[in-house]
């Protein structure tokens, strides 16, 4: 990192610095700092404020995300998972499932109190050898967890695009054989999965329960106040289990008139 260090006027200094190439800027004491990206852009700043005092100072470059993510702790979810944003902060010797999902994703990190209650209603069911869908997926935390308990294939797909690499590298980071997609749900073409969660808004939840062909159901995202909207648009299923955190509803539903599959059954 090349930094420019100028004594003067904060505003006159600024005024300047918008001329150039600067990344940005730090105020201390009557001295800015101007970062600049090449040593060649830091000279050509020094030539449009030779009337200003100035240092040259020479820096390695710091990677703030790196270290503000080495400073987060690991999040511990229901009664089996962990979560963290790098494999190196998961607990040495812990028997808990790990997930690794950085924390500058926006798709789901696990720190919402959805999410954590899709994961503690998922530990509720038995997905040995199961085929699982996580619809509205986001970074895919859900799909992973499923596979983490014993899922034998998991689909994942989001109608954002910027989703998709989210979805791909935390598969990587986990090294989990998730199948995902950017898409809707017709693109299963009715395929019959066994469980599926939808941690996502009831303005998309409701619409697309009637498409949703599979034997056991997990929702969140739902206010406690709409619960008894959601719950009544879930026709074709009976509700086995219901959580709440703060706010927030889901439930773990079952299909009507069927069984979950047992697990290993092709």
């Amino acid at each position: 990192m090349y930094i420019l260090e100028i004594e003067g006027d904060e505003e006159d200094v600024a005024a300047r610095l918008f001329l150039t190439k600067t990344t940005g800027s730090t105020w201390d004491n009557g001295v800015v700092s101007a970062y600049f990206e090449s040593e060649q852009d830091r000279d050509a700043a020094l030539d449009l404020l030779g009337d200003f005092t100035t240092r040259k100072i020479d820096a390695d470059r710091v990677d703030w995300l790196e270290l503000y993510q080495q400073s987060l702790e690991p999040l511990f979810i229901g009664e089996r998972f962990v979560v963290a944003p790098d494999a190196s902060l998961i607990p040495p010797g812990s028997d808990r499932l790990p997930l690794v999902i950085p924390q500058e994703q926006a798709f789901g990190t696990g720190s919402h109190e959805t999410t954590s209650l899709c994961i503690e209603l998922l530990e509720s069911i038995d997905l040995r050898g199961k085929r699982g869908l996580d619809i509205g997926a986001g970074s895919g935390i859900l799909a992973l967890a499923m596979l983490r308990l014993g899922a034998s294939k998991v689909f994942a797909f989001d109608n954002d695009l910027d989703a998709y690499a989210a979805l791909r590298e935390n598969a990587m980071r986990n090294q989990l054989p998730l199948v995902a997609f950017i898409g809707g749900i017709e693109a299963l073409r009715g395929a019959e999965l066994d469980v599926a969660t939808m941690n996502i808004v009831p303005e998309v939840i409701i619409p697309i329960l009637p498409h949703v062909r599979t034997q056991e159901l997990i929702v969140s995202g739902v206010l406690t106040e709409r619960r008894d909207e959601v719950k009544a648009a879930m026709r074709g299923f009976r509700i086995a289990a219901e959580k709440t955190k703060g706010e927030w509803w889901a439930a773990h539903a079952v299909r009507r008139g069927g069984r979950p599959r047992p697990p290993g059954a092709a």
